[in-house]
């Protein structure tokens, strides 16, 4: 017998890892009721991804939850080769600093275990009044023109939820996928294949990477939390990969790095990584869509898949309340539209870079290898800060050049301002941009427009200029150097921090007509919005 849960909601997410809790997090914000389940019984305790990019840090800053990530992650870890000879050899960190160019406060990729970011974020989603429900399995997904009907398996029995909305974040071999036939293609790489595992008891410097190059296949440990370590070690193409164990990885440490270098204590999350490159050919299926691994799998190579998948959330977490607020569900339509070239472009990035690495991994020495790892770190679509939707229906192209950041862009920060809006001191314009709201910035103009009328809540009018009294003065000339603004110029920054329009304040009806279908009514009353 299948009982029907009374507690329908407005968004079911499926899946608990960082993609779903992201997601969770942003609708809890906005207020839009929701329910994330996740079909383990209790949190996620493996390292798996360790990397969070600046991008996902700014994201984190904005949802509340980046301080703990802080905390708790490590910006710089050098990496220390012990070669076949015995000598010791120290280089720097294979994470790359973003470049000054992108204005960032988070430039540094931190080395973290993926179960501390999902904890910092399980955390913030409790605070705004979210929880996730463990040991609930999906294992049915029916829908119609109004409400998507999903089973779920629950430790009381079937139970049976009904949603406006599902989002399957519920990784690689997502039930979401298979319940909506959206499968995913690709390739795997048969001959790119690892050995994993968490394990205790090394006595080495936590401050550091480790690696033992072979020509067996290189061993490595990445210090991750307060006393687990990560293994890695890849498995060479003419191989078969026997079954992982603690007393396996110790003999393949013995063999390779000297008997009794390193003594392992404890091994979980023991498993062969097979890498592979594959997607979906799109992420939305009427009203259930799909986020991270579930719409896209790839190579680790670059610290990418925990970041891509916190990404995609924060795109689609302000579509879906926009929606169910009142806007245009063709809204929708647009995440795909801009997370999908983003998907691609890692999934190519990460492949060629995996291959480089595999092609030293078996050499016996860390000079080539030492290359091809700090070449994982390089590159802008690392960071995350150069993605960009510039060609995105949201993004107005319309207006004067400008030699600053466009349509499109991600909006970088600006430092040195002060006034309406701060407290004593100088902040940034991400201290503007913080919340779930859109953000308008008219630079050197004191006059009227129609969005001043606009609900604080939906987006919120700055003035920014050069001299004191006209509202927020750029003290630093920082803004004005950043963005290059034209005086009297309009700049419209979505709520995912994002620009949407630059444009005269002339043409500010333009600008309103093209951005109205878009977003929820928020402003009654001013010319050109209304509810589709």
């Amino acid at each position: 017998m299948t009982d029907t849960d009374a507690h329908d909601t407005e968004v079911l997410v499926i899946g608990a890892g960082p993609t779903g809790l992201t997601l969770a997090c942003d609708l809890a914000r906005r207020g839009v009721a929701h329910r994330i389940v996740e079909r383990e019984v209790v949190p996620n305790r493996a390292t798996r991804a360790k990397t969070i990019q600046p991008r996902s840090l700014e994201v984190l800053d904005d949802l509340g939850a980046v301080d703990e990530v802080l905390r708790r992650g490590v910006a710089e870890l050098p990496v220390r080769f012990h070669e076949p000879s015995g000598a010791v050899v120290d280089k720097p960190s294979i994470s790359g600093r973003a470049d000054d160019s992108f204005h960032t406060p988070y430039p540094d990729p931190m080395w973290i275990g993926q179960f501390d970011v999902e904890h910092a974020l399980r955390q913030r989603l409790e605070e705004l009044g979210g929880r996730v429900e463990f040991a609930v399995e999906t294992i049915g997904v029916d829908q119609d023109d109004d409400m998507v009907t999903v089973t779920l398996r629950t430790p009381d029995g079937e139970r049976t939820a009904r949603a406006r909305y599902v989002v399957g974040a519920d990784g690689g071999r997502s039930s979401t996928r298979k319940h909506i036939g959206l499968p995913l293609t690709g390739e795997t790489y048969e001959r790119q294949r690892w050995y994993l595992g968490d394990v205790t008891g090394p006595d080495l410097d936590r401050g550091r990477m480790h690696i033992w190059p072979s020509g067996n296949g290189m061993l490595g440990l990445t210090p991750l939390g307060s006393d687990v370590w990560q293994f890695q070690s890849p498995i060479l193409p003419d191989e078969e990969p026997v079954t992982p164990s603690k007393e396996f990885y110790q003999r393949l440490f013995d063999e390779r790095a000297g008997q009794g270098a390193v003594v392992l204590k404890d091994l979980t999350w023991p498993s062969v990584y097979r890498v592979q490159a594959r997607m979906v050919e799109d992420y939305r299926r009427g009203r259930v869509l799909l986020a991270g691994d579930a719409a896209h799998v790839h190579s680790a190579a670059g610290g990418q898949g925990m970041n891509t998948g916190i990404q995609d959330a924060y795109n689609l977490g302000w579509k879906l309340a926009a929606v169910l607020g009142g806007a245009a569900p063709a809204l929708l339509d647009t995440y795909a539209a801009e997370r999908i070239p983003v998907a691609r472009a890692v999934l190519e990035m990460s492949t060629d870079k995996m291959s480089r690495v595999m092609e030293q991994a078996g050499r016996g020495s860390g000079d080539g290898l030492g290359s091809a790892l700090a070449g994982i770190g390089d590159g802008v679509m690392n960071s995350g800060l150069g993605i960009h939707y510039r060609t995105s229906p949201i993004s107005c192209r319309g207006g004067r050049p400008t030699p600053g950041p466009r349509a499109g862009d991600r909006a970088p920060n600006a430092g040195g301002l002060q006034g309406a809006g701060f407290g004593v001191g100088l902040f940034g314009l991400f201290d503007l941009l913080r919340g779930p709201h859109w953000s308008l910035i008219a630079y050197e103009h004191t006059g009227p427009i129609a969005l001043d009328d606009v609900g604080p809540d939906h987006l919120r009018v700055h003035r920014v200029g050069s001299a004191p009294g006209g509202g927020i003065t750029d003290t630093r000339g920082e803004f004005r150097r950043v963005y290059q603004p034209h005086p009297g110029e309009l700049i419209l920054i979505r709520t995912d921090g994002y620009i949407a329009a630059r444009t005269p304040a002339a043409r500010e009806a333009d600008l309103i007509a093209h951005v109205a279908s878009f977003r929820p009514i928020g402003a009654q009353g001013v010319p050109g919005i209304r509810r589709p």
